[in-house]
């Protein structure tokens, strides 16, 4: 549970730092997001899961992959 919690975390934290870096408000975020600037507050600090539809939309925001939206390495096999 620790492990998840560490992750959801390093998401929005992630997801924050990418809404700065490009000088939009939380309130602007959510217009884009069509949720209530509230809403998306509570998902950026953790208050509530973000659902997937909310991930992928962000993710397509900032035309980054999931995983590079978590913060994920994704290391080939050989």
């Amino acid at each position: 549970m620790k492990e998840y919690q560490n992750i959801r975390n390093t998401l929005y934290l992630h997801i924050r730092k990418l809404r700065r870096d490009e000088h939009i408000t939380q309130e602007q975020m959510a217009q884009m997001l069509g949720i209530s600037r509230r809403t998306y507050a509570n998902y950026e600090r953790g208050v509530h899961a973000m659902p997937v539809d909310v991930l992928v939309n962000i993710a397509d925001l900032f035309n980054i992959s999931l995983d590079d939206l978590a913060g994920r390495k994704i290391e080939k096999s050989s």
